[in-house]
């Protein structure tokens, strides 16, 4: 079962979930075209991206960063929000 932590969709764009004991942010990673991500992030990433729009923006910069190096495209979607959501 997952809980929503932060944040929320669709009106923030961004929001963090927690499920399991880990924390997955979700948000519109697509350039030109909605490419919706959900990727794992750290305790510390969640409190950093908490602290505002500046630290949010380099944590999801490290997120992207941490995807690329293991081969994925940091704007490929990889996850849909529900029907209705």
């Amino acid at each position: 079962m997952e809980r929503i932590v932060y944040g929320g969709l669709p009106g923030q764009g961004l929001e963090v979930v927690e499920r399991d004991g880990k924390y997955f942010v979700r948000y519109d990673a697509g350039g030109l075209q909605i490419a919706w991500r959900e990727d794992e992030i750290s305790h510390a990433e969640f409190q950093r991206l908490a602290d505002g729009p500046e630290t949010a923006y380099e944590v999801l910069l490290g997120v992207q960063n941490r995807v690329i190096a293991r081969g994925d495209d940091p704007h490929s979607q990889n996850w849909s929000p529900p029907l209705g959501g």
